[in-house]
């Protein structure tokens, strides 16, 4: 890449286009004026010359050409900006695009190699322990080929041959791989003894790695690159460069290394993981830049929902329609890489399928992380997340969120609080569906070892309460659990533990297969009958619904009859149903 492609680039990529897609202009004589995306202000000082190729915010000065807009506005380095370009014009970037001139040219070309010898190292004799980890985590010889994952020896071997290749220890500490000793000016290599994970950028070149330690050790599990001139953390995802050429073109974001490997290596090969505990403004828009719906699946313990909730603040901050994530909520204690490690690639797969969108995350995450047993602890609750919604900068969305915050605050007192007239106390109302699914967990919690029978269709529910719904995941939880330890004694104990959160003689007086008196065969028989009727039911209301909606739009005699047949069946059904 040389001047010339670049000016070649200007001539061909309209300023006015790409400007106008990011900010809103309005025509002023022969230039464009609108609100400065750089800075906050009211009156639009931002002008852009088109004959000139040039804009400029009379505000707070920022200015420049095409490629510094792009730059400045998305986050990304020089090239990246370049790159971005080329792919919305369809101008094919040189072969050798290394030969624009860059003060770290050196840099990259020693990480370059660095990176190269590690690798080899992976196959050499003293990389064997490392080769049996991987071996032990499942991961393929063409996932480390693909991930470029190498192992760092115990000795100084690395910077002899970085010497002999003519790269100065200045080079060799700007890469981060090497920090200096405090007595003299003594190399000392960070990694020594770990499994390494190139971290690639955009364009393909590696910028840091990550060292984790394979055997027992007092030092640090894994250990990254500090950051350089070449590596800031928050402008990265690992494995960004692979996901935005994946096939699937759908995002998703993990914890760690091997969770990213893992899930391109079961055919999720839009996985990355962010290099911290948090996500950067950056880092969203590069999610953006591939789905526009990006899912995070981090993992299912306290710590993975309790990361994933803080994301929400920055999420919110840079919501712009038709932009947005969903959540997906793995089985408590499982991440993404021990469930495919024990081959339970369709839990990850209906865990995303399931995925909640933002605006139901926001909620649900809420109760799921906060004490919520008292009227005053769930006015903290809807007070937090209306404090929440103001950090919304997108007017327009933050109205739709207050909306639906609203709606759920009213559907929790609708829904708890309803006065019964026969007695003198409050009382919470319960739907059939509510009913059937406290009848289908109470029947697992009976007859524990029926889970074998009927857990593909166990774990496809999603209860409307939220109480059944968690003693759901903890049922799934402790079965997989026991599937990998065969502790039956564990598994019945901690079960039965759950039978003083129902009212079993209530489920039991309305369903007796699933009272502990039946027999497995009976319990099996009666969920199975009841879980068919319980899909069929949700169906059909998804499809009285969906033809409710028709009618909005397409009013006509077939659709008038399917909708009185919808719902005749719907009545039909919940006469039936009411002496459940």
């Amino acid at each position: 890449m040389n001047k010339e492609f670049i000016d070649f680039l200007k001539s061909k990529a309209s300023i006015l286009d790409v400007i106008a897609g990011k900010v809103r202009l309005r025509k002023s004589g022969k230039d464009w004026f609108g609100l400065c995306p750089f800075h906050k202000e009211k009156t639009g000082s931002f002008k852009v010359d088109v004959n000139q190729g040039y804009y400029y915010c009379f505000g707070c000065g920022a200015h420049g050409d095409i490629i510094s807009f792009v730059k400045d506005f998305e986050k990304i380095s020089f090239l990246d900006a370049v790159e971005y370009l080329s792919n919305i014009y369809g101008i094919p970037l040189p072969e050798k695009s290394t030969e624009l001139i860059d003060p770290n040219k050196f840099v990259y070309a020693a990480m370059d190699e660095i990176k190269n010898w590690f690798g080899k190292q992976l196959n050499e004799p003293s990389g064997e322990m490392a080769r049996k980890y991987l071996e032990s985590r499942k991961i393929s010889r063409e996932s480390i080929e693909k991930f470029n994952i190498g192992y760092a020896p115990d000795n100084n071997n690395l910077a002899v041959y970085l010497h002999k290749k003519g790269f100065s220890n200045d080079v060799l500490l700007k890469t981060g791989v090497y920090s200096k000793s405090m007595y003299g000016n003594e190399l000392i290599n960070r990694y020594n003894s770990r499994l390494i994970f190139p971290i690639l950028d955009v364009m393909g070149r590696c910028i840091g790695f990550g060292g984790r330690i394979f055997e027992k050790s007092n030092s640090a599990k894994y250990i990254n690159s500090p950051e350089t001139e070449i590596f800031i953390k928050s402008n990265q995802l690992y494995g960004y460069n692979l996901a935005k050429r994946g096939k699937t073109r759908k995002i998703i974001l993990t914890e760690g290394y091997l969770d990213v490997i893992s899930m391109h290596q079961a055919g999720f090969d839009g996985t990355v993981a962010p290099l911290g505990t948090s996500i950067s403004d950056t880092q969203i828009n590069m999610c953006w830049r591939v789905c526009d719906n990006p899912i995070v699946s981090l993992d299912g313990d306290s710590a993975g929902i309790k990361a994933s909730y803080r994301w929400i603040d920055k999420i919110f901050a840079a919501l712009k329609p038709g932009k947005s994530f969903s959540f997906a909520k793995l089985p408590e204690g499982t991440d993404p890489d021990s469930l495919l490690w024990n081959s339970r690639s369709d839990v990850v797969q209906t865990s995303i399928e399931n995925a909640f969108p933002l605006s139901e995350w926001v909620w649900e995450g809420a109760f799921l992380l906060y004490p919520s047993e008292t009227p005053e602890q769930k006015a903290a609750i809807i007070k937090m997340l209306k404090e929440k919604i103001e950090i919304i900068s997108d007017s327009s969305i933050k109205k739709l969120y207050i909306g639906v915050i609203r709606e759920k605050e009213q559907n929790l007192y609708r829904k708890k609080f309803v006065k019964n007239n026969k007695k003198n106390y409050i009382q919470p109302i319960i739907s059939v569906y509510e009913k059937i699914e406290k009848i289908l967990v109470v029947t697992v919690i009976n007859h524990p070892y029926i889970m074998s029978n009927i857990v593909e269709n166990f774990v496809k529910i999603k209860f409307d309460s939220f109480q059944m719904q968690k003693l759901k995941e903890q049922i799934f939880d402790l079965y997989n659990k026991y599937i990998k330890t065969h502790d039956s004694e564990e598994y019945l104990m901690a079960i039965d533990e759950m039978k003083s959160e129902v009212n079993m003689d209530e489920v039991v007086l309305h369903a007796s297969f699933s009272s502990a008196d039946a027999t497995d065969e009976d319990a099996i028989n009666g969920w199975l009958k009841l879980w068919e009727k319980y899909s069929i039911e949700r169906a059909s209301t998804s499809d009285l619904q969906n033809v409710s909606s028709d009618l909005k739009f397409i009013f006509s005699e077939k659709n008038w009859n399917r909708l009185k047949a919808l719902k005749k069946d719907a009545i039909l059904d919940r006469i039936k149903g009411r002496g459940i």
